[in-house]
């Protein structure tokens, strides 16, 4: 069960985080903090796994050094992103970011990853210089190395195909090129190969995942 300590002054988007999360078995918002006093607090006393932080953005370096933090800002700059990251954020996700996003970017940083949007995910390379999926299988086309990027971060069909702007066929077509290209005998085991190079590969960093 991952434990998340919920920072925002935004009552619709507690409530409806909350909701969200109550419907789920392996997530649990044990805290709730309204304001950067309440959050200072929490962080010396809660035992938390994730704290998603839409307050205090000043205080992401200390909330980083117990728990990932996943910053929920309405800020789109770089150099705010850039910043949030620099000081210890495992993910950084807008607030026009949908629900499920947030779940997904929740599970990522929890388990030592790192969650951007698509659209801020060239920052974050630039910043951890992370390696590409196409270093390893130059045979695939540029398109299936970026379906199976989003494969390795544990995307649904549907996710890629929104995050791509393709159809949900058009995705299970690079799928089945993938499989055969690896080979591999499913996406679960074509995701995996890919883990395994990306594991292996010396000076590695994590790549962040998007949404």
């Amino acid at each position: 069960m991952t434990r998340i300590l919920l920072a925002d002054s935004q009552p619709v988007f507690v409530d409806g985080l909350c909701t969200h999360v109550t419907r789920t078995p392996d997530l649990d918002v044990v805290a709730v903090a309204g304001t950067q006093a309440e959050l200072v607090e929490l962080l010396r006393t809660a035992a938390v796994d994730v704290v998603v932080l839409g307050i205090g953005l000043n205080l992401v370096e200390g909330a980083a050094e117990n728990a990932a933090v996943l910053v929920v800002s309405a800020s789109t700059r770089e150099e705010d992103v850039a910043a949030a990251m620099s000081a210890g954020a495992a993910g950084y996700v807008t607030r026009q970011a949908g629900p499920e996003d947030i779940l997904t970017a929740i599970r990522v940083v929890a388990r030592g990853g790192l969650f951007v949007t698509a659209d801020m995910a060239p920052v974050v390379r630039n910043r951890i210089g992370a390696a590409r999926v196409d270093s390893f299988f130059p045979q695939l086309t540029p398109r299936e190395q970026d379906v199976l990027e989003l494969l390795v971060r544990d995307a649904g069909t549907t996710a890629i195909a929104r995050h791509l702007g393709i159809t949900v066929k058009t995705v299970r077509n690079h799928v089945s090129n993938i499989l055969v290209k690896l080979p591999a005998r499913s996406r679960t085991e074509a995701a995996w190969l890919a883990r395994e190079k990306l594991r292996v590969r010396p000076s590695a960093h994590t790549e962040p995942a998007v949404s």
